[in-house]
Order: structure tokens, then sequence, then C-alpha cells
């Protein structure tokens, strides 16, 4: 109790509580520009700190990092164009909300399950993190390749009837994640010679083009394209209590995977939330409605990327070890105030440590009203006629794909992807397998080759490791079922044509 009161103290003086806000507002609104997100924020920050006390200067930083986890879901739903990665698969439910005129309730649910998701993991962090961390270490390769190869095993309920289009999208995402230099041996993989592919395909300027860019050119020939009205009047609607608990088993679910990946080093938001879309999926009653809009589809995916906040923190304060690339860029602002992440840090900065979890749960209520505000400030953008706001979304876009490297790759990857996008979308060939694909690819590809070698390539220890085998099993079997699921209900729309032809 006396190093909670002596935290508390840290937290609640004026100044403190300004970085906190500040961080906050921040992290949502870099989040929510295309090419910027909470990594490239908190790296930007860092040298501001060197002045700042360390209790100011690690809050700035830390409400930086929930801030910008939820950022980017705002244009994500808004205009499909992902601030983030974490938010990609936001978009596959948000933005269809949006298009049908029900933005205010897609950013509502966004914003609340987001808040939800980073206190659960704010509060299992300061609970039980060490216990947690050293559940993470139990982890190796095989684990890792079987939570990819259940993430994604989402294609077969994303590709409806058209599965085999959903199959081939898939892919072919994971066929364009090998290009670049091998990880194992250095060599170059379809690079065709040249040096512009060597990094490999860097897949925030994919996703931007695959649902930005395609949008763009696919709504420019539509009825309502250029010189056409996006919907005018969005404003932020939180739900209501009883609707946050006709979901309560999905956002805990979502919380709970959410924070368990964010505590495997490495790993991060982005594959938190595909792997908590997936299993949200996994779970429907209706899992063909995924895609088409529904709350469900938010829900998951906003609750677990922003509950792999906390989980990411857990090696990172018990072990020194940074569970996504943000809390590596973390770790810089620890040892800029001379302080080397780890056990002994319990023991020597108690306070210190007690203070970053308190920031955490202010940052992630804060977070309610800097949401709202940025969507609301976002949402005036939909007032402008699409034969100005496309063009502008486009030059956005290619700003911000440009951006994140510097490197003019990265407008070629955008403009590819965009005109792939767009013809993926003419043959009713679903988008999501591919970013799922591309997004999976290095995870599984890697994590393969490296459990090959460390079981002497005998791929049946694969399936011996309790935890590997169970993953991998439940992947099998879920897959089967969507396949099974798929045909009976093919069977029954063609028995119910073949009884009323004329539709009647």
């Amino acid at each position: 109790m006396e190093i909670w009161l002596g935290a508390l103290q840290l937290i609640f003086t004026p100044v403190t509580l300004f970085f906190i806000i500040l961080g906050t507002l921040l992290g949502v609104t870099l989040g929510s520009v295309p090419g910027l997100n909470s990594t490239m924020g908190t790296a930007l920050l860092i040298p501001f700190t060197f002045t700042m006390s360390t209790v100011n200067g690690l809050a700035l930083l830390t409400a930086v990092y929930c801030g910008g986890t939820f950022g980017g879901s705002i244009s994500a739903i808004l205009f499909n164009v992902p601030g983030s990665p974490e938010a990609s698969a936001t978009g596959f439910d948000g933005y269809p909300m949006a298009k049908r005129g029900e933005a205010a309730q897609a950013l509502g649910f966004a914003i609340t399950c987001s808040c939800i998701g980073g206190i659960f993991s704010t509060f299992v962090m300061n609970m039980i993190s060490p216990q947690l961390a050293r559940v993470a270490l139990t982890f190796s390769q095989p684990e890792y390749f079987a939570l990819g190869i259940a993430a994604l095993t989402l294609i077969a309920s994303l590709g409806g009837e058209g599965i085999a289009k959903a199959f081939l999208a898939g892919v072919f995402g994971l066929l364009v994640a090998t290009i670049g230099v091998d990880p194992m041996t250095s060599d170059f993989r379809f690079t065709f010679g040249g040096k512009a592919l060597v990094g490999g395909v860097n897949f925030i300027p994919a996703i931007i083009g695959a649902f930005a860019v395609s949008e763009i050119l696919a709504s420019s020939e539509g009825r309502g394209g250029i010189g056409g009205m996006i919907d005018t009047k969005v404003s932020t609607k939180i739900p209501k209590i009883g609707e946050i608990l006709r979901h309560k088993w999905l956002i805990l679910r979502s919380a709970v995977i959410g924070t368990l990946i964010g505590i495997l080093p490495g790993v991060g938001a982005t594959t938190a939330a595909f792997i908590g879309y997936s299993e949200a999926v996994r779970w429907s009653r209706h899992p063909d409605r995924f895609g088409t809009g529904i709350p469900e589809g938010i829900i998951a995916p906003e609750t677990s990327n922003n509950a792999a906040t906390g989980g990411a923190m857990v090696p990172l304060l018990t072990l020194g070890i940074p569970g996504s690339a943000t809390t590596a860029v973390i770790i810089g602002g620890f040892l800029v105030h001379g302080l080397q992440p780890g056990p002994m840090l319990f023991l020597n900065q108690p306070k210190l440590m007690f203070a970053i979890f308190i920031t955490m749960y202010l940052a992630n209520v804060f977070m309610l009203f800097a949401g709202l505000g940025v969507a609301k400030l976002f949402s005036n953008f939909r007032k402008i006629r699409y034969s100005i706001l496309g063009p502008c979304i486009f030059v956005f876009a290619a700003v911000g794909s440009f951006g994140i490297r510097n490197d003019p790759t990265d407008l070629w990857i955008m403009f590819g992807f965009g005109l792939l996008g767009y013809i993926m979308k003419k043959f009713r060939i679903p988008i999501a397998p591919l970013i799922i694909g591309l997004v999976l690819g290095e995870l599984i590809e890697i994590s393969f080759r490296r459990g090959m070698r460390m079981t002497n390539y005998d791929l049946t220890d694969f399936l011996l490791r309790p935890i590997a085998g169970t993953i991998l099993l439940i992947a099998v079997l879920s897959f089967c079922y969507s396949i099974y699921s798929i045909l009976k209900k093919g069977r029954e729309k063609r028995a119910f044509e073949r009884k009323s032809p004329n539709g009647d």
C-alpha cells in the first residue's frame, strides 16, 4: 500500500497529468494519420524527454503508446485507410458500417472497446506480470508457427462461397511476404536482379494501397464517386452498457487473446488484432456476416490490439525484453534516464514501476475523450465532396507511404497494391485474405524454418509439443468446420433456388 501511495503522489501532480493527457492526445492523433504510428511518435519524442524528470518522460512515452494503438482505427473506419497496421482488421467491418451511414456507431464501439482492452491488459500487467512473463518464455518457434496457422484459417471464413478466390488471395499474400532477403540464408528472393525489393514488401504501404487506393479507383467510376457525397453527419455514438454487455464474452475473449499475444516478444498488436478477429469469426453463430459491417468485427480487433499494449509491457518491465516495436523504442526512454528495464527495477524503483501502471490506466481513460475529439475532427473531412476528398486521400496516402522509410519503392508498392485491389474488386476477390497472408507470412515462415532446425527437421515434434499441438489441432478443426459450413450453405442455397427459380 505504501508503494501505491508513493506512486500516486508521483503521478497526481499537475505537470505529470498534463504530460499524460498530452501524450494520449498526440498518440491518438499520430495513429490516425496514415504512415505515422505510436512507434514513430515515441521515437520522435524521446529527445524531448532529456530535460524532463524520469516520471514525466516515461509517462509521456507510455501515453503516446496507448493512444497511438487506438488512433489508427479512426481513419480505417472513416476512409478505409488504416492509420496504423494495428487497425487493418478494424477496417474490414468498420468501413462497410461507415458506408451505410453507421460511422458513429462504428467509432463508438472502437473507442469503447479500445479503452476496455487497454484497461484489462493493464490490470493483468500489474497483477500477474512476472507469472505471465514466465509463461511467455515457454513459447518457442513451433508455438509461434501454430499461432500463425491458427490466424491463417480465418481466410476460410472470410471467403464465403467464393472460398477458392479467398485462398488464391491468401496464397498470393504469403508469396509476396517471401520477397526480399531470406531471413535464414541472406539470399535474395524474387528481387528480379534489382535493389528496390531487397528490403521486402513493406505491408503498411501495401495495406494503404489495397484498401485506400483501390477504394478511390472504384469509387471514382461509381455513382457515389467523383462528384458524389459521403455521409456528412458523423458524430461518435458511445454504445450503451446493454450493448457492451451483449458482447461481454467476445470482449473478454479478445482482451485475453490480446494480452497473451502482447506478452509474446516480437509479435505485437497487429498479430493480436488479426488473431482476435479470427477467433471472433470462429466462435460466431453467423461467421458469413463478418466483412459486411457488423459491430463484432470492430469489437474483436480493437479490444485485442489495445490489450496487447499492456501485454507487451510485461516482458519489458519484468525481463527487459521488448514485447513490440514500440516497447523497444520505450527502452530508449528508460536508458536515457539511466534505468535498465528488468526485474531489478521492481526492487530498486518500485514506486516508478507502479507509477507506469497508473499512467497506463489514466491514458486508457483519457483515450476515450481524446478519441472523441480526434474522431470529430476527422469526421468533418467527410463533409467534403468526394471529387475533392478522393484526390486528397490519395495524396495523403502517398505521403504516408513514403514517410515510413523515405523510400520511393514504397510508393510503387502502394500504387501496385492499389491497382491490384481494384482488379480484385472487379472480379469479386476478397482483399482481406491477401493482407492476412502478407502480414502473417513472415511470422509463419521464420518460425517454421527455425522450428524445423530446432527439432532436427522432425515435423512430428511440432505436433507433440502440448501448446503447439493443441493450437494446430484447433486450427485444423476450425478449418474443416468452416469448409463444412460453406458447403452446407451452398447446398441449401441451390436447393432453395431449384424450388423457387423465380425467387418467390
